[in-house]
């Protein structure tokens, strides 16, 4: 029972809940750490490696405001983390294209709950059992600066989220204003895409309790991602380097694996881990527009965390590329797909993807000459 009272101890310290009562604090220290959970299952599997991704809504709140650019349709997504001795995060998240080139607005509102304490004054004495929660509410928008007409998957996006959370301890409690700030660039690269990612989280005035300020938990990170294909389905990595402010640098990586793009595989490290070795796990399957992720922490001889959350796209797509139809957008994406076929000498292949993409858009010159090419390479291999 005692390690139990001290295991919250250090969990409550470790998510900025001070356990004295009602004084808390420290020149060192960040409040608010709960903001530094990483809420999307899919970035904590690939060891929180999350900087240069896109493509995850979650992903894009936890990590990296540009990301949210890159959402072509209306999503929301909901996540529950199951943490250590009963300790819990929920969040709630919606993302909604402007259409066109007016960008992407988003906004999430995250709860942390937790069994009441054991308190301490600041003398070390017992202040009895005491009761503590957070809360935060985001507002995000992100736009693509510049890229290539007629492909707006790629180019340079930013992002920003204007924030407030409050911390709550007992009969104590405190808020603060923040801001996150987001690059994203995304191109295309040998045998694949690269994104390459910039982000400032959690900058701020701190938190104020009485005449004890906690500084915000700001946090920088700076990441990049590649993916490209094996064995015809997408292969993803990632490297991260993240600065908090007040604790030392850690690397993440991590890979994901999307088997006939319905189901994840991933795996990642994050290095610097006070608990358990560092290694993370997890997978998701997507169902047409519904999906399904889950990450699993572990923390050594404290046990596992368990992160799972559903994302659901709805409604019609928002126009991803100026002048081009829903129809037209997929041959362009069937297009690449076949060019990094012919990359990899898998020409028949080549020629199928190439086949439905004219099949889509009769009209698609590159897709015209690049089949040609592949049906040569076809005959030549014979």
């Amino acid at each position: 029972m005692k390690n139990r009272k001290a295991l919250k101890f250090i969990l409550c310290a470790a998510l900025g809940c001070s356990a004295a009562v009602p004084a808390r604090g420290g020149a060192g220290r960040s409040g608010g750490e709960f903001l530094r959970i990483i809420q999307s299952p899919r970035v904590v599997a690939m060891g929180e490696a999350g900087a240069g991704l896109y493509g995850d809504l979650l992903g894009a709140a936890a990590m990296n405001p540009a990301a949210l650019a890159r959402t072509g349709y209306r999503e929301a997504a909901f996540s529950y983390n199951s943490w250590l001795e009963g300790i819990s995060l929920q969040q709630a998240a919606y993302a909604h294209p402007l259409g066109g080139n007016k960008g992407v607005l988003g906004g999430s509102v995250s709860m942390l709950s937790m069994p009441s304490i054991a308190g301490f004054d600041n003398s070390g004495a017992s202040a009895g059992r005491v009761e503590a929660g957070d809360i935060a509410v985001a507002f995000n928008y992100a736009v693509r600066l510049k890229g290539p007409w007629r492909d707006r998957r790629l180019g340079l996006f930013a992002g920003g989220a204007l924030k407030y959370a409050r911390e709550k301890l007992d009969t104590v409690s405190a808020g603060a204003v923040m801001g996150d700030s987001g690059l994203l660039w995304v191109l295309n690269a040998p045998r694949g895409i690269v994104g390459v990612g910039l982000s400032a989280q959690s900058l701020g005035a701190g938190f104020k309790f009485d005449s004890v300020t906690d500084k915000a938990p700001a946090v920088i990170r700076g990441g990049a991602s590649y993916i490209m294909l094996a064995a015809g389905d997408p292969l993803t990595f990632a490297l991260d380097l993240k600065k908090p402010n007040d604790s030392p640098s850690a690397v993440s990586c991590g890979a994901e694996y999307l088997l006939r793009r319905v189901v994840a595989i991933r795996a990642g490290y994050i290095s610097g881990s006070d608990l358990g070795s560092g290694l993370r796990f997890g997978g998701g399957v997507t169902i047409k527009t519904l999906q399904f992720d889950y990450a699993l922490s572990s923390y050594g001889k404290f046990g596992a965390a368990h992160r799972f959350s559903l994302a659901y796209k709805f409604g019609k797509p928002a126009d991803v590329t100026p002048h081009l139809s829903p129809a037209q957008e997929k041959a362009v994406w069937k297009t690449e797909r076949a060019n990094l076929m012919m990359r990899e000498a898998r020409y028949y292949e080549a020629v199928l993807e190439l086949n439905d993409a004219l099949t889509l858009d009769p009209g698609n010159i590159q897709a015209l000459e690049l089949m040609r090419k592949a049906s040569s390479m076809v005959e030549v291999s014979k």
